[in-house]
């Protein structure tokens, strides 16, 4: 089942579009990352798809709702969330209180969700009454994943979560990332490191110069001449390949490009 669908979207900070006719999706428990060189747009295509920047063309669904022209926070009500790279959490309160702001949006069943996300990030429940500006990195972003799950969304997007981190940590993002998933909320990760990406995703996409370029398995994209891909080929959109139908049933997110 389709969760998320971004179909042909436009979108820039001016008058020259940041990303062009920009096609992807996500499904019900699947990790799905995109990847690209810099300045690919790949931060500008989540920022749009959450209603952070103005939307040119092109539409977006959730959960087969056409959420396109929703403010973001009506974006973060209808059942998305976004953890922006930098500054995802309040660091003069502490990490209980980042919590609660993030059900904001949701109230229903708080003290339950509380416990789930306690469960899911043990490092954040022995450290609950801690300023988050105390936290590690890796720990801020654990908490800034935790704050967006607190809404109950049906997806979130995660850009670079791994930014900056050490092997270790970036291990453990990973590893909370697939559990995000497995426990049914879909998760559109922006990854710099492509080779983790190949080894973690469920599906891949690769922007060039604000387009699709290519879209895949990671065994599919693993097989490509990224090399190239990222230090200078053609920016042309190409059509993305047919997405097979996984052990499931379902079809892994893909949207070939016009």
């Amino acid at each position: 089942m389709c969760v998320l669908k971004v179909d042909g979207l436009t979108a820039g900070y001016g008058r020259v579009p940041v990303i062009s006719d920009v096609c992807l999706e996500a499904r019900v428990r699947q990790v799905v990352a995109i990847v690209g060189p810099n300045g690919a747009g790949k931060s500008t295509a989540m920022k749009a798809t959450f209603g952070l920047v103005g939307r040119d063309a092109g539409r977006v669904l959730l959960d087969q709702a056409d959420i396109t022209r929703l403010r973001a926070n009506e974006v973060a009500r209808a059942g998305m969330a976004y953890v922006p790279q930098v500054e995802n959490v309040f660091a003069a309160m502490t990490v209980e209180e980042n919590l609660e702001l993030g059900a904001l949006v949701n109230r229903r069943n708080l003290d339950a969700r509380r416990s789930e996300v306690f469960d899911l990030f043990p490092d954040l429940a022995t450290a609950r009454r801690r300023r988050a500006g105390q936290l590690s990195g890796g720990q801020r972003n654990m908490l800034g994943m935790a704050r967006a799950l607190m809404s109950d969304p049906k997806v979130v997007l995660l850009d670079e979560p791994t930014a900056g981190l050490s092997p270790a940590n970036v291990d453990v993002v990973w590893a909370q990332v697939r559990r995000i998933a497995e426990l049914g909320t879909s998760v559109v990760v922006v990854e710099q490191n492509v080779d983790r990406a190949l080894q973690s995703a469920d599906w891949v996409y690769i922007l060039v110069a604000g387009r699709n370029h290519e879209a895949g398995t990671p065994a599919r994209l693993a097989d490509l001449d990224l090399a190239a891909i990222f230090l200078g080929a053609s920016d042309r959109a190409r059509t993305l390949p047919e997405a097979p139908v996984d052990s499931r049933g379902a079809r892994p997110g893909h949207m070939a490009s016009p």
